[in-house]
């Protein structure tokens, strides 16, 4: 296998655009980077945190009250998909919480990227998950948010792949 051998798949002139949008903006933000994050933007992050463990028990409304609405949101998640637009992303929330998988994720290695003024944060850190039937593992994510109405919103949520959940 040719490590360097492009992979290529079809995306739609939209999600090219927002990819490209929001790798400029992770790489400026990391750039200009306030070393402090806000008191707001890591208590957005710690809610996604806790909003993902109570999803694993089955309840989705803390997750779905964190996001962003916009058709702009992304959701790169452990199966490989990549999903966009909050219609897909809130379906696949959903079918998540509707399998109770039980289990916890705590983070750690938490860096916080903001530009000031700019409404635009980008956290990056190390989830590890253990589940109920004893897996333990950890797994690098990034997650994005924009300012709205004064609080922050998830608009991305990047993981690694699981090969467990890859079908």
């Amino acid at each position: 296998m040719n490590i360097h051998a492009t992979i290529r798949f079809p995306l739609h002139k939209a999600t090219r655009t927002m990819m490209f949008a929001l790798a400029s903006i992770a790489l400026t933000v990391a750039a200009n980077a306030s070393e402090v994050p806000s008191p707001t933007l890591k208590a957005a992050n710690e809610g996604f945190y806790s909003a993902l463990n109570t999803m694993f028990t089955g309840k989705i409304d803390p997750m779905l009250a964190l996001w962003s609405h916009g058709k702009d949101v992304a959701y790169l998640g452990p199966d490989g998909r990549f999903l966009t637009g909050w219609k897909s992303v809130k379906a696949d929330w959903n079918q998540q919480a509707s399998m109770k998988l039980g289990g916890k994720a705590v983070p750690s290695n938490i860096s916080y990227f903001m530009l000031p003024g700019s409404g635009i944060a980008v956290v990056q850190d190390v989830e590890h998950i253990t589940t109920d039937k004893g897996l333990k593992l950890s797994i690098r994510a990034t997650n994005v948010y924009r300012m709205k109405d004064g609080a922050w919103k998830m608009v991305s949520h990047h993981t690694d792949k699981l090969p467990a959940v890859l079908k």
